[in-house]
């Protein structure tokens, strides 16, 4: 059974289409998936022998080694060119930003790249928008921590997010979900405890207007709909 966070990934994968999971670690996503029957193939993908050896014992155990293929790859360099999504989950931003630039000319032949990093997804909508990307699909899910899910193409047209657009999603903030109004008063629940115990003025300044700025776009909206 697949964790919150892994299942929230799984419900933004089109069906029929053959994954690529990026750091697949033990294969419980492209295993879910393909058994389930939502995608017929996958590539459990890994950089670590280790990782690949735990992926393979959970892939034989569901007797699905016809349908998932192991690969030892850093990236999505030796990704077969038939895999139509990719999946960079769990791990930190700079991380998976070197995946991405490291094999920046693969992303256009995906449908879709699905992303989950553990921090700075601010700075991923960012690069998302600055290397003519489009977000297609956005999720927020609580599993002992929050998680944020970009889904994201390449984009026809140019597009250009605002600032709030680049820090709280532009479509978390379109879906407006109980979870992100859940998420945003815990985050400013915890600014208020350190803007209470700092000293330095212009660090407390600065946490205020953070959670000032949660209290006008977040909060407020809830109470306004």
């Amino acid at each position: 059974m697949l964790s919150l966070r892994l299942k929230a990934i799984a419900d933004c994968v089109p069906a029929g289409v053959i994954v690529a999971d990026i750091g697949t670690d033990h294969a419980f996503l492209p295993v879910e998936l393909v058994s389930s029957g939502q995608i017929p193939r996958a590539y459990a993908c890994d950089i670590g022998v280790g990782p690949l050896e735990h992926a393979r014992a959970t892939i034989e155990e569901a007797g699905l080694q016809a349908q998932i293929a192991l690969i030892l790859t850093p990236g999505l360099e030796k990704v077969p060119a038939d895999a139509e999504v990719a999946v960079i989950a769990g791990m930190g931003w700079m991380t998976a930003k070197s995946i991405l630039e490291n094999d920046f000319d693969r992303l256009a032949h995906f449908q879709l790249i699905l992303m989950q990093v553990n921090r700075e997804v601010a700075s991923l909508r960012r690069w998302i928008m600055e290397h003519g990307f489009e977000i297609v699909t956005e999720k927020l899910v609580h599993d002992r921590h929050y998680y944020q899910i970009a889904g994201f193409r390449k984009a026809e047209k140019p597009v250009s997010y605002t600032e709030v657009q680049l820090r709280y999603g532009p479509l978390l903030l379109e879906n407006q979900e109980p979870v992100l109004h859940e998420y945003y008063r815990y985050r400013r629940e915890k600014l208020q405890r350190i803007a209470e115990q700092i000293e330095d003025p212009a660090k407390r300044t600065e946490i205020l207007c953070q959670m000032e700025e949660i209290d006008h776009i977040i909060l407020n909206r809830k109470s306004s709909d």
